[in-house]
């Protein structure tokens, strides 16, 4: 009987530690614009699930029950976004919290505790449409590389004409010259009307025609 009865003290001087070891990660919820109203599909997840908390109506949350350890602190919400956060429970219950950076993870800044969870967006869950413009034409690889060679041809010789010495220095590098046609020339026989290649028998040649035959 002795023997039974230093048992179940054990076990219930065992179960009394265990009770104390464990602690409460505690933090608020903050919605963007002072929003306080919080959804009720909003949970606050400890690696992923292991561990559940929901927040109050005032945006404060404390989950319990937290034995020592490395934990990543998320909120989950179908309307706002929000950053991980980590932290680190030591034996003595002293909490350290780190932000989470995934392009260094060897960085660490560290945040205040209790724990303040600030949604960074919207969740967008649909693409907005990609618009036309025409900055998107002009500034197009093909467009800029008509566009830069041939307005060099044109602004060089303007620039070289009134100095002499620039001129000179031109010529001598021998650069290929290129005859550029007229503009208006070019419009005029774009937009003009076009020959067929045909000629057309005048009266004068037909006559013509005419007294030859009756020669």
């Amino acid at each position: 009987f002795q023997m039974r009865l230093l048992a179940i003290v054990a076990c219930l001087l065992a179960a009394a530690v265990a009770e104390e070891s464990l602690y409460a990660v505690e933090g608020t919820v903050v919605y963007p614009r002072g929003d306080s109203s919080l959804p009720a599909n909003t949970r606050i997840l400890l690696n992923y699930g292991r561990h559940v908390g929901f927040p109050r109506e005032d945006g404060s949350f404390s989950v319990p029950g937290v034995a020592p350890g490395s934990y990543i602190v998320q909120v989950e919400n179908v309307d706002y976004v929000f950053e991980p956060v980590r932290v680190d429970i030591t034996v003595s219950g002293k909490m350290r919290t780190r932000k989470i950076s995934l392009l260094q993870p060897g960085a660490v800044q560290q945040l205040p505790y209790p724990l303040k969870l600030v949604a960074r967006e919207a969740t967008r869950y649909f693409r907005k449409r990609e618009e036309w413009r025409v900055t998107d034409v002009l500034f197009s690889p093909m467009v800029l590389m008509i566009a830069l060679p041939l307005g060099i041809m044109l602004i060089l010789p303007k620039l070289t004409a009134n100095d002499p010495e620039l001129q000179k220095e031109m010529e001598n590098m021998q650069l290929p010259k290129m005859d550029m046609p007229d503009m208006s020339d070019m419009m005029a026989n774009f937009f003009g009307p076009k020959s067929t290649g045909q000629k057309k028998i005048t009266g004068g040649g037909a006559k013509g025609g005419e007294g030859k035959k009756k020669k």
